[in-house]
């Protein structure tokens, strides 16, 4: 006979005081978190990892907490809120950015029932996650699900305490298919400790994400940590409402428009010391002040439409109106023009910085080499442009997670 999950503990709302909540206005916390953010900036590019200290800074400081319910001692923040500080984090530095975006599963506490909410809020301590939109298999066992998969580019996984990620329900290896016939895909949580890590990230951008690969056989997960792909939540309150996933697609799009934004005003600083062969500073040079007008007019204007997509989804929730088709393919055009924007000013201002932008410990430098590998993410694919012109054109999407 399979092995049983282990039982449910008790439930975090049993004993509430151990719950801590986080203190002070989310907003702030990048200029909080900043001096210890860039005093780790150089740990974090040579060891290809977040410092385990600064990570429980950010933890206890409630950065992995911005989505979690109140219940649970999070910020409970809106979408355009949470957009804002991974924007913010993204100008401090992109790595550390990355990894809160991707931690920040905490509105499971308002999709999972109690027993399941319970076994992750556990001794007073917000739990951090990784993620993974890649498929694994769940075979229905007494009392849970038998999981097995295998995972590419899991941002955080050494620090995080969970994998979240998406499995097909399975009989004897065969995908169960729903009453509306289409397969059973439910959302999972499962421990990293039993996960077999992969130390694959060995890379020249994005090196402090940690992003390396898993795989998993046979995992005894709990029934009550697997739920369907679009299920209700149980807490009924504006930031639960419709296709909840949205909440962590859209992460990306602020990181790396932080980055590019934090790249201009580097170069800005150093146009006015850097000069030229005519003579001069650089910055009285007309091509330096059309491509850093031209760059940061793009930069804004990719980022207010950006924040217009995800504030018409937060009024939907507001108004408890179902969010459409169409505002879903509006949000990832948006993102997909946001990597794009920031591409091309990453781009723009490395030319600018000449030979400066070469060397190592060198802050455009790094900006570069870290902005241009988190545009290379999949959620920043020209497909998901296409999907929204099929959208505005009558036509299925035609991509999933749309």
């Amino acid at each position: 006979m399979a092995e049983r999950p282990p039982a449910p503990g008790p439930l975090p709302e049993s004993n509430p005081s151990k719950l801590k909540a986080p203190l002070g206005d989310p907003l702030n916390l990048p200029t909080q978190l900043r001096p210890a953010i860039e005093a780790a900036a150089d740990e974090i590019d040579r060891t290809s990892e977040i410092p385990a200290d600064l990570y429980e800074t950010l933890r206890d400081a409630g950065a992995f907490s911005l989505l979690t319910p109140r219940e649970l001692g999070g910020f409970e923040v809106t979408q355009p809120q949470s957009m804002t500080i991974y924007e913010e984090l993204g100008r401090i530095d992109a790595s550390v950015a990355w990894v809160v975006w991707n931690a920040n599963f905490g509105f499971l506490g308002a999709l999972l029932q109690e027993s399941g909410v319970a076994r992750l809020w556990k001794d007073g301590r917000a739990p951090s996650f990784a993620n993974s939109g890649i498929m694994a298999s769940a075979e229905p066992v007494e009392g849970g699900y038998r999981v097995s998969g295998a995972w590419k580019i899991l941002s955080g996984l050494l620090r995080a305490d969970w994998l979240v990620g998406l499995a097909t329900v399975t009989q004897n290896g065969v995908p169960v298919t729903t009453d509306a016939g289409e397969p059973d895909v439910r959302l999972m949580t499962i421990p990293t400790d039993q996960l077999t890590v992969e130390p694959t990230w060995k890379v020249s951008g994005m090196r402090g994400s940690g992003s390396h690969d898993a795989h998993a056989k046979d995992i005894a997960v709990p029934a009550d940590l697997l739920i369907p792909l679009e299920a209700s939540a149980r807490i009924d309150r504006p930031l639960y409402r419709g296709f909840v996933v949205n909440l962590i697609f859209a992460g990306c799009a602020p990181v790396v428009l932080g980055v590019a934004q934090a790249a201009i005003d580097e170069v800005v600083r150093l146009m006015q010391t850097k000069t030229s062969h005519a003579g001069g500073t650089l910055a009285d040079s007309p091509r330096v002040q059309l491509t850093i007008a031209k760059s940061e007019a793009a930069l804004h204007a990719a980022r207010l439409l950006f924040y217009k997509a995800t504030d018409s989804l937060q009024l939907a929730s507001e108004r408890n109106e179902p969010v459409s088709v169409a505002q879903r393919a509006a949000l990832r055009a948006a993102m997909t023009h946001a990597g794009e924007t920031s591409r091309e000013a990453l781009t723009a201002m490395y030319t600018l910085a000449s030979s400066t932008a070469l060397y190592s410990g060198n802050r455009i430098e790094r900006l570069f080499r870290d902005g241009i590998a988190a545009c290379q993410h999949i959620n920043f694919s020209p497909i998901y442009m296409e999907a929204a012109g099929r959208i505005r054109l009558g036509r299925e999407a035609g991509v999933g997670f749309m």
